[in-house]
């Protein structure tokens, strides 16, 4: 496992509140290399070559993302998605808070490299400390004239709006989160047209999740194709291992590896039983599947046999039912009647006619809901029928 940390190389050796401190590690030097280039082809050939997928969670190349918007004429918009309700997930909001200028920088250069003069960071709302710090290094970039009209002396300019939402999981989705921003219900549109074309008020958008960003500023100091070699991602590690928190690896790091060598392994006296491995829309992993890669957001809740299963259903259930939007009839009936039998399920009065809805409802959330969060509500449920034998 190498040690190459690219996002987390300076948290807690720099003063996230100072400027200067980023400055003095290299900060911003990629900003004034893309400046003096004025090469925005260069940046966006740099992050095809990098192959930098999407560390939110969906996984689209980001440079082709890019090229899209790029192509097109006229105003666009740059989001960066620091929502972040997923629970257990906590990696974005650390960013922001250990090293804000990383992902100023990265958002500099984003959104100048497909040809935006605005840019938002649709942050959760709950994340105070986060914001109050984003928006001091805001001020800082522009009075360096890193951010704001005539960057650096330049042609480009940007203006970044911090925007809070609510707090709801469904704007993590993409045109949910455009919505929100537009001042309307956070609810999913119909796709296409894709955000790519049509987003933010009507106008092309590229959206991406706040590490991905932070990733920019090394791929244009060092290239596409050396970082496509070491290639790394953030882990948030919970539940009953002995090393808890957020990690950077290489992306390719296992379920195993992660829960080996960044946790340190099981706490003292526990049994591994599962890991739920993508946060309460992940599935659940037995040991003899560990050796596969980490999906999802990178968030790995490691589980020993002391847990309450049904606990734990009746926590991620709530959780799905509060968060649906109530946009579509499956998603917003299915999480509720699934929240439903989970109660009873810890009761202990669960009914064979419970364990046939079951079922019909998983199989409803699976294949009828409109946007993924119904899909989202039924894998932990049925990884637990599946793999766990709950009904038996």
């Amino acid at each position: 496992m190498n040690n190459i940390k690219i996002i987390t190389e300076h948290w807690g050796k720099i003063n996230p509140l100072k400027i200067e401190d980023y400055v003095s590690v290299g900060g911003y030097e990629a900003l004034k290399e893309f400046i003096e280039k004025s090469d925005s082809e260069g940046a966006l050939k740099e992050v095809k070559l990098s192959r930098l997928s999407g560390r939110g969670g969906a996984g689209f190349l980001t440079g082709v993302k890019w090229e899209m918007v790029s192509a097109q004429k006229g105003e666009k918009y740059f989001v960066c998605n620091l929502d972040e309700s997923e629970p257990g997930t906590y990696k974005d909001r650390l960013i922001a808070e250990n090293n804000p200028h990383l992902l100023l920088e990265g958002l500099v250069l984003s959104a100048l490299t497909i040809g935006a003069k605005k840019s938002y960071i649709y942050l959760n709302g709950n994340y105070e400390k986060a914001k109050e710090v984003l928006a001091r290094a805001i001020l800082q970039a522009q009075e360096r004239k890193f951010l704001g009209t005539k960057i650096l002396s330049s042609k480009y300019s940007l203006e970044i709006e911090i925007f809070s939402g609510a707090g709801a999981y469904i704007c993590g989705e993409e045109t949910a989160l455009l919505s929100s921003i537009e001042g309307n219900r956070g609810e999913p549109k119909m796709r296409p047209p894709y955000p790519t074309e049509c987003g933010l008020f009507g106008k092309p958008t590229v959206v991406n999740n706040a590490e991905t960003i932070a990733s920019i500023p090394w791929i244009i100091q060092n290239g596409g194709k050396k970082y496509l070699k070491c290639a790394t991602k953030l882990f948030v590690l919970g539940g009953s291992v002995k090393n808890m928190g957020v990690f950077e690896a290489p992306i390719a790091t296992t379920i195993d590896e992660a829960i080996t060598k960044l946790g340190g392994g099981m706490q003292d006296g526990k049994e591994f039983w599962f890991a739920q491995v993508g946060g309460a829309s992940g599935g659940i992993y037995l040991e003899k599947e560990l050796g596969g890669p980490i999906l999802g957001s990178g968030a790995i809740l490691v589980v020993d046999r002391t847990a309450d299963i049904y606990d734990l259903l009746l926590s991620w259930t709530g959780f799905f039912r509060r968060e649906s939007c109530g946009k579509c009839v499956p998603c917003r009936e299915g999480t509720f009647r699934l929240h439903e039998i989970a109660e009873r399920l810890v009761d202990g009065e669960i009914a064979d006619r419970d364990k046939e809805a079951l079922n019909d409802i998983l199989w409803t959330l699976e294949n009828t809901t409109f946007c993924p969060l119904g899909k989202f509500a039924a894998t932990a449920v049925r990884n637990a029928i599946d793999k766990l034998g709950i009904l038996k």
